[in-house]
């Protein structure tokens, strides 16, 4: 996400300058009582507009009921977007409902990414044939003072991971476009975060989802020899860029890269297509970075480690 740099030490400090500009998001994910969370001051209005990040997201079928779809937020330059990680399931009777409180509970894999959601002590949801999904949340997850902007993301947030969630599990079929119905303590018409009034059906926002996604490696996997990368972006009509940099004991990149190259996507300009490339490492801690070609934007980055096979 953004034009990332460094390693594990690099993360580590981007992620603290990203809770900074933030307002200081703890280390749970979880904001701080007295701070408010809130978009970045180059936010604007008609950058968030821009048709080219109106992405359209992976597949949310993770080819096994162990894992659950979560939504998060992270910061990608001005902005702040939707990534998607896989967590482990706990094989519970409501798997949409899991996930809305695994979104709430539990920490993202990715050091790069944070939620502005307090843990919510209950989570229950339901479906309709026509693909109306209803999550009752209780108030507790809401006690997070957000700015507007960020408000209007955990919403989304929500709404991603519910419906995610809900194909994952073969409740709903992919390309058919399913709703969420947000309850509170059992009522309609709460306002959100002081900003969102959750009165009707809501539908995913496509302009709010991450324009590069890394599906594979996840982040932290372990590889012998060949490492496969897949995922998708929207095409700035030019290759993406990949680069990977071996990391020291330190966390600190080697000051050339191990490997690097670019990636042709099967989509035509403003349009989401896939890319896939493989990389043959030796064993080693590395990080991997894909962004446009053009400009080195809309990066997203992953650690990996490549084991003895």
């Amino acid at each position: 996400m953004g034009a990332h740099r460094g390693g594990t030490a690099g993360r580590r400090l981007r992620a603290a300058a990203a809770a900074a500009a933030l307002s200081a998001l703890c280390s749970c994910g979880v904001v701080a009582e007295n701070a408010t969370t809130s978009m970045p001051t180059s936010f604007s209005t008609a950058a968030a507009q821009d048709s080219t990040m109106a992405v359209t997201a992976p597949a949310d079928d993770s080819r096994t009921r162990h894992l659950n779809p979560v939504y998060w937020l992270g910061r990608n330059g001005s902005d702040i977007q939707l990534y998607r990680e896989f967590l482990p399931s706990e094989h519970s009777a409501d798997p949409i409902g899991e996930a809305v409180a695994a979104m709430t509970r539990q920490v993202p894999l990715d050091s790069d990414y944070f939620t502005p959601w307090q843990p919510a002590e209950k989570v229950s949801a339901s479906i309709s044939g026509r693909n109306v999904i209803t999550v009752d949340i209780s108030s507790d997850a809401f006690k997070a003072p957000l700015d507007a902007g960020v408000a209007h993301r955990a919403v989304q947030q929500l709404v991603y991971t519910a419906t995610a969630a809900a194909h994952n599990a073969g409740l709903t079929t992919y390309g058919q476009e399913s709703s969420v119905v947000v309850l509170v303590d059992g009522k309609a018409g709460y306002l959100a975060f002081g900003h969102e009034r959750l009165d009707g059906a809501l539908t995913r926002d496509p302009s709010l989802t991450a324009p590069i996604w890394i599906i594979e490696p996840r982040h932290g996997d372990t590889f012998s020899g060949t490492v496969k990368v897949s995922g998708t972006a929207v095409s700035h009509g030019g290759p993406l860029a990949w680069r990977v940099d071996r990391l020291g004991a330190d966390g600190k990149p080697d000051t050339k890269p191990a490997a690097e190259g670019f990636a042709d996507l099967d989509a035509e300009t403003g349009d989401t297509g896939s890319f896939s490339f493989d990389v043959d490492l030796p064993p080693g801690d590395y990080e991997l970075r894909v962004h446009h070609g053009d400009d080195g934007t809309n990066e997203d980055s992953k650690l990996l480690r490549v084991e003895d096979g």
